[in-house]
């Protein structure tokens, strides 16, 4: 609890010294206007400025300090581990989606070297009618396409051509060899021998739309001119091509544990989210910065709404108690009294900007500034034009005596109502405006209700 505590000091002091070098405090260097509304929210606290910024810097210092930590924290897990995670299966893609080819490593035991290897995984299968047509297609496009770039079946001693799919992959195909273990399922050689040859008779089924017709060859293979390693791949991928034939009406393909006598670990390359970290961190403080922005232009506007609305009831007020034979100080401060009673009593009682102005005007004169000077500061800090020509007439009638004040305040205070009721009805015509968009929504869904329903009848 104590580090926190240490933490929180030293990200404030730091905000305060950037602040500070920044002269982001300074009048019109942080945004004028935005200026102005922090001094008026904070009835005329001259240093609510540079609080702001201090605690907005504090904010954006936090949130680029947890995410540069998170950022370390996933170079640290990244670097260190190599990236890779063991699996056992594969998500197999669903029905029409096509097949998936995915990259893997694959760890052979009592081999050092993990070999990369990509494994094309079928999507699922079902039971579809077809029609004759492609079948005939596709067994003339197979005998053009089986030999690959071999000259005849009498020699073969480079991979056939085993396609999964023809005919724009409206026709299946599916592969079987006599004997097993010579030709793979992918048309890869991976044993024969070498003088004569083995006689190989490769069956090819080809269904289509619930058809199914049959090709049926023979070819003598001769072993290929391979490295151990593409010895050991071949034997990888036959035995991968196995277990996707075997399994392919499941959900998902088991990855074999064993090929060619060794055991395989099977891995995948993970994602590395330094950088995503990274970038939505930087993203994440401009948008805190910008967004304590728009926060505080939104509270200002509803200052001034709430001054506007309860600037009728202050005019009352004053009318009644320099009516009554106050001085405009002492209703100054019977306004203030009232006010802080109430707030004293009910602590949930909202906030009224217009009478902490009064307080704050009244603490003001109680400093030893002007009584006169603080009735213009009054208005000046409301920054709108009522209070501003009210702080006026006040300092004026100061200087020059009360005579006819109440009246003038009587009027002020009748004609204030007329714009306090047309600018509720602006602000009931924007909150309209604002349902605009859902009403629409609403209207869409109505319609979608009345009319689907017909549609389908059809």
């Amino acid at each position: 609890m104590r580090s926190v505590e240490i933490i929180e000091r030293k990200v404030h002091g730091l905000g305060v010294s950037l602040v500070e070098r920044l002269r982001l405090d300074q009048p019109g260097k942080g945004g004028l206007k935005l200026q102005q509304e922090l001094v008026a929210l904070s009835a005329g606290n001259k240093s609510a400025v540079k609080d702001y910024y201090v605690r907005k810097i504090m904010l954006v210092l936090a949130v680029l300090g947890a995410g540069l930590a998170l950022t370390l924290i996933c170079f640290l897990v990244y670097s260190q581990g190599s990236g890779q995670i063991k699996l056992s299966s594969i998500l197999r893609p669903g029905y029409g989606e096509g097949d998936k080819e995915t990259a893997l490593s694959v760890q052979v035991e009592d081999e050092e070297e993990v070999q990369a290897l990509t494994v094309t995984i079928q999507e699922r299968k079902y039971t579809d009618e077809e029609k004759q047509t492609f079948l005939n297609l596709a067994l003339e496009e197979l005998d053009t396409l089986l030999l690959g770039e071999n000259e005849s079946l009498d020699c073969v001693q480079t991979s056939l051509v085993f396609p999964d799919a023809l005919q724009d992959g409206v026709v299946q195909v599916s592969w079987t060899t006599t004997p097993y273990g010579v030709i793979g399922s992918d048309g890869n050689i991976l044993s024969a021998d070498e003088e004569e040859g083995t006689l190989v008779e490769i069956q090819a089924t080809l269904s289509c739309d619930g058809l199914e017709a049959f090709f049926s060859v023979y070819a003598n293979i001769f072993p290929p001119s391979l490295t151990g390693d593409e010895q050991l791949l071949a034997a990888i991928r036959e035995e991968v091509a196995r277990a996707d034939e075997e399994s392919s009406y499941e959900s998902e393909l088991t990855l074999p544990t064993s090929a060619a006598g060794k055991e395989l670990t099977w891995l995948r390359e993970t994602d590395n989210p330094t950088l995503s970290v990274l970038a939505l961190t930087l993203v994440l403080a401009v948008c805190v910065y910008l967004q304590m922005d728009n926060q505080v232009h939104k509270k200002a506007e509803e200052r001034k709404n709430q001054l506007l609305i309860d600037y009728p009831d202050l005019m009352w007020k004053m009318t009644m108690l320099l009516g009554a034979g106050m001085s405009i100080r002492g209703a100054f401060l019977r306004i203030s009294e009232e006010y802080e009673r109430g707030r004293a009593r009910d602590g949930s009682r909202p906030r009224r900007y217009v009478y902490e102005e009064v307080t704050f005007t009244c603490l003001e004169m109680q400093s030893g500034i002007g009584e006169a000077q603080a009735y213009e500061r009054f208005g000046k800090r409301c920054q709108l034009p009522e209070y501003i020509r009210i702080g006026s007439v006040l300092s004026q009638n100061l200087r020059k005596g009360a005579k006819g004040l109440t009246a003038l305040l009587e009027s002020e205070a009748a004609s204030s109502l007329n714009d306090r009721r047309s600018h509720a009805r602006k602000i009931g015509e924007q909150a309209g405006t604002k349902l605009l968009l859902p009403m629409v929504l609403m209207l869409g869904i109505v319609l979608a209700v009345l009319m689907v329903p017909a549609f389908l009848s059809f």
